[in-house]
């Protein structure tokens, strides 16, 4: 009985500290998203090298689903009555709120389910692409913009290459370095295998 209270202490501790580390994580990630994207904006370059994606996305690979879903679907809100950016109208906005809110919740998943970076990065973006696409077709459609749909795809699929180029690269890259570098890296299930 005693052993028993002995062990779930040590696993109550790291549960504390891993919601501490996603809140912590979800505070970074999310602030950084924020300001990220005004340098990009400056020089134009916002729409192709989609600067609020990374650090969301990097916060999905690194954090809890939870965590990584209200940060995802909150930035570009935040971000909007911060800066103006993104744009209520056209609602780009609202469409960033689904698509990294998806994105952050898939990957943030797939890791705990013990894929690897590249998987659940991929994975994460493909969601956001289609989440965004289905918001198209039918949310922005009950707003009553008609018009969007073509250019939306231009824009996501197309124009926001480079940015996409980025999220399969640097992000990987950064969170592999993270996790390698910190204890606040390292996922829960692989830091409670290295501990007992």
């Amino acid at each position: 009985m005693a052993e028993e209270a002995h062990s779930a202490e040590p696993e109550s501790s790291r549960r504390r500290l891993f919601e501490a580390r996603d809140l912590a994580m979800g505070g970074l990630f999310g602030a950084l998203a924020i300001v990220v994207p005004i340098a990009f904006h400056v020089v134009g370059m916002g729409k192709v090298f989609l600067p609020m994606y990374l650090p969301v996305l990097a916060l999905g690979l690194l954090a809890s689903w939870e965590v990584s879903l209200i940060v995802g679907c909150t930035v570009p809100l935040i971000s909007f009555a911060l800066t103006g950016m993104p744009p209520l109208a056209p609602p780009v906005a609202i469409l960033m709120v689904f698509e990294l809110g998806a994105m952050a919740t898939v990957a943030s998943l797939v890791r705990s389910a013990g894929w690897g970076l590249w998987p659940a990065t991929i994975l994460g973006i493909t969601a956001s692409r289609a989440v965004g696409l289905v918001a198209v077709l039918t949310v922005l459609r009950l707003m009553g913009f008609e018009r969007g749909v073509s250019e939306y795809v231009v824009a996501g699929f197309v124009a926001s290459l480079p940015g996409v180029v980025l999220l399969l690269t640097v992000v990987p890259g950064a969170v592999f370095a993270i996790e390698r570098t910190s204890i606040l890296g390292r996922p829960e299930k692989e830091a409670m295998a290295r501990d007992g």
